[in-house]
């Protein structure tokens, strides 16, 4: 299997596993603090999860006509929590159908941008699957115990 099958592959799987689990969350729980050990909700993980796919849309689009600065664009460990913590404040003002719409948009734009990829390079590869199959895969766990921990 050609890696770009695999990556859409792992994304699709890891999206459907995700969304599903988030999907059969009533509005209460979504919104409820203390998913993970941060104290997010889900919505917050949501968001978190649309922002990475936005952003890796946008690093997809500057690799696919040519502007991708490798130097400049990796984060560090600071710049992503500072990211991260910026964005959990914006998500906690948001309305839970606000966000779920973000995460499907997002996403459908990062699948976009790397279905215009002539080439999969290394650092397509690396953006696309740590935004997506990888990140999905990271926050799936914490998910699923916070669904077994509220089942009704």
């Amino acid at each position: 299997m050609a890696r770009r099958d695999e990556l859409l592959r792992a994304e699709a799987e890891g999206w459907e596993a995700f969304v599903a689990l988030a999907d059969a969350l009533p509005p209460a729980l979504v919104e409820r603090p203390g998913m993970n050990a941060e104290g997010w909700a889900v919505r917050d993980v949501m968001w978190h999860l649309a922002f990475w796919c936005a952003d890796a849309a946008r690093a997809l689009g500057a690799i696919a006509e040519g502007r991708f600065d490798r130097v400049r664009e990796p984060y560090g460990d600071a710049e992503v929590n500072r990211l991260n913590d910026r964005e959990l404040e914006r998500s906690r003002g948001m309305r839970v159908d606000e966000v779920r719409a973000e995460l499907h948009r997002a996403r459908a734009a990062m699948l976009e941008r790397f279905g215009t990829l002539a080439v999969l390079t290394a650092d397509a590869d690396e953006w696309f699957e740590e935004s997506g199959p990888a990140h999905y895969a990271e926050h799936a766990p914490e998910l699923e115990a916070w669904v077994r921990a509220n089942r009704g």
